[in-house]
């Protein structure tokens, strides 16, 4: 495929995918057919249907015989996918995008966490401690991509075989969160040496203590995202 190909298709997926998450193409609108979008876009119909079977894949488009190109609602979108997430993120409001996140990494984490003091094995626990070393700037300073390998090092070292695999998926929804909050973080070596904790926990097989540590990192993020607690799961709730 040339270079120019892969450009147009690349912009014009993207034009489409902004086009459904901002509201101008509805739930439930058909779309031309690819004849007319081809004519329309200056594109061929063969980069008119990958543009259209790479937005089904995400969850964004539904196409039947007979019926055409649908729009889908949000909730069918894969909403974890970096790519979606991408487009999502500055067309949501920022309390309900990041809430939302927020919410997932709640309901995940201090369990992997857990899980991981309970099961990780050598090599896991190296790939954490490195992760740390690679976060932790001085302790003064956090690297948001080492942060995002802590957190992924955590939910594979949980030993369960969907959180492992959920914990690709969950990678766009770690940066977007970690990466935010770590450039805007009032306190980063307190949660340096909050990481340094569950870190320790899972050394320890303290299970225990890596669930309410991971809860504390996360509800430091939480605040420094500026999202009110009350519309996060609570650690009152988890402890309950």
């Amino acid at each position: 495929m040339s270079e120019p190909t892969t450009k147009a298709k690349s912009l014009l997926r993207d034009k489409l995918a902004r086009q459904i998450v901002e509201g101008t193409l509805k739930p439930n609108d058909v779309l031309p057919n690819e004849l007319t979008l081809a004519r329309e876009h200056g594109v061929s119909r063969t980069t008119i249907r990958d543009v259209l079977r790479s937005l089904e894949e995400k969850g964004l488009l539904e196409r039947k015989t007979y019926v055409g190109t649908r729009v889908r609602s949000i909730h069918s979108w894969n909403l974890l996918d970096d790519e979606v997430l991408n487009w999502s993120c500055g067309v949501m409001s920022q309390r309900r995008f990041f809430s939302s996140l927020m919410e997932l990494r709640m309901i995940i984490e201090p369990q992997a966490a857990a899980l991981a003091a309970i099961r990780a094995n050598d090599a896991d626990l190296q790939a954490i401690q490195d992760a740390f070393n690679w976060m932790n700037i001085d302790d003064q300073r956090i690297d948001p991509k080492g942060d995002v390998a802590f957190h992924q090092g955590i939910i594979k070292a949980s030993g369960n075989m969907f959180v492992a695999q959920f914990g690709g998926a969950i990678r766009a929804a770690l940066y977007h969160t970690i990466y935010l909050s770590g450039k805007e973080a009032i306190d980063q070596p307190g949660s340096i040496e909050n990481h340094r904790q569950v870190l320790n926990a899972i050394e320890n097989r303290d299970a225990r203590s890596a669930y309410t540590i991971m809860i504390r990192i996360l509800d430091m993020t939480v605040s420094d995202l500026g999202l009110p607690p009350s519309e996060i799961i609570t650690t009152a709730a988890d402890h309950g």
